[in-house]
């Protein structure tokens, strides 16, 4: 009997008139099924909203799970995948339904087999996790590295074991990590190379103090013993002694400048346009070498501390175009856009080979590098086998860490 039927079997029971409405008994029952009625009701509505509820919270937990950027499996204690993430069958390049019953092992690069091995061992021990970096090869066929955390997960006596893997991607990390090494031996063979150069300055400076000045001092010391010691001597004698003393005096006079002009030219303080021109004076004096210098309208104007360290590059740059470039001619140009001091020095020689910018060795073009990073700029190197090569750099005119470290402290 359906409850339509009922509630009309009902109605037809006979009910005296006197009988109030909570002792009749068929109306009664018809409340009370009303009353059931509504609560069911209500039950079920309750039901759906908590099912659709559940499927929202499904659904979201399905868009974290395949749309991390971590790639997520389910390993057993063979190795085989039993569940992977979408970002997981990316870095296959395959569709997760191929990927399932696969042994992870086949997707491993060859050297990363055995730390496989040992990583599931420690998983599925008393360790219960752990954590190793792995080689995988990628949908390009590339290698990558990744990181390998596995978890065991505990499903029972009765039900097989099982892992929960999360496969990092830190490539990325792998090459600044590389960079970083490679860097911190360049600056350690660029510390070892400054050393070297100084003590070779020092010797140098000591034999030309030695060898220029002590000599021209000691003839100095006797021409002036010898002097005194003919005080008599005629008044011509006198004047040819005077006049080699003068030479002398001249000569010494002119050692002492080269070697300070050596240590930092004197010129440096008129200006670097002032000095950048002395310099290419003096490189096409002592090479032969044709020199073009372009400056723009602007005058440049740094303080002494860049000023010098971007004289220091300009010279590096000609020295290897004398050691390596076998140029005919060099063109500098020089020019201040904005803030930005912008440094353009080119030849037309026999270029450098592309392994020689980042080795280590080459301590030339480590040093300039060294400088412009400290001077907060930029340095960038073109070459090509018989075109030459052109350093381009841009340097900040102010110290932009200091201008904004005064200014973070007059906020303050």
């Amino acid at each position: 009997m359906t409850k339509a039927e009922l509630l009309d079997f009902l109605a037809a029971l006979p009910c005296a008139p006197e009988h109030r409405l909570e002792y009749c008994p068929a109306k009664r029952m018809e409340l009370e099924l009303s009353t059931y009625q509504s609560e069911v009701e209500q039950q079920n509505q309750e039901l759906r909203e908590s099912q659709q509820r559940n499927e929202e919270a499904l659904a979201r937990y399905s868009d974290l799970y395949d749309f991390a950027p971590v790639g997520y499996l389910t390993l057993n204690t063979h190795g085989l995948i039993q569940e992977i993430n979408l970002t997981g069958a990316g870095m296959f390049g395959k569709t997760r339904k191929s990927l399932l019953g696969t042994p992870l092992l086949t997707l491993l690069e060859s050297e990363s087999h055995p730390i496989f091995k040992q990583h599931l061992e420690h998983v599925f021990s008393a360790a219960g996790s752990a954590v190793d970096d792995i080689l995988l090869r990628s949908a390009t066929g590339t290698t990558r590295n990744f990181s390998m955390v596995s978890s065991a997960v505990n499903r029972g006596l009765l039900a097989g074991a099982i892992c929960r893997t999360a496969l990092v991607d830190i490539t990325q990390l792998k090459m600044k990590e590389a960079e970083l090494t490679q860097s911190q031996q360049k600056l350690r063979n660029l510390s070892d190379h400054l050393d070297r150069v100084r003590e070779n300055e020092r010797r140098h400076l000591a034999r030309e103090i030695h060898d220029e000045l002590g000599q021209k001092l000691t003839s100095l010391r006797f021409q002036v013993a010898m002097l005194s010691a003919g005080i008599n001597t005629p008044q011509t004698d006198l004047s040819q002694t005077a006049n080699a003393l003068l030479r002398q005096i001249d000569e010494t006079i002119e050692s002492v400048r080269a070697i300070a002009s050596d240590l930092r030219p004197a010129v440096l303080d008129l200006g670097l346009t002032a000095a950048v021109e002395w310099q290419i004076q003096e490189f096409h004096r002592r090479t032969g070498i044709k020199c073009k210098l372009k400056l723009g309208d602007a005058d440049i104007a740094l303080d002494n501390d860049r000023a010098t360290a971007v004289f220091r590059i300009i010279q590096e740059s000609l020295t290897n175009v004398i050691r390596h470039a076998k140029a005919s001619e060099v063109t500098l140009k020089m020019d201040q856009v904005d803030d930005v001091l912008k440094l353009r020095i080119s030849d037309n020689g026999v270029g450098i080979p592309l392994d020689s910018l980042d080795n280590p060795r080459s301590f030339g073009i480590a040093g300039m590098r060294e400088r412009v990073r400290l001077l907060d700029g930029s340095l960038n190197i073109r070459s090509r086998s018989g075109q030459g090569v052109q350093i381009s750099i841009n340097i900040p005119l102010k110290d932009r860490r200091q201008e904004d470290y005064n200014q973070r402290n007059g906020d303050k």
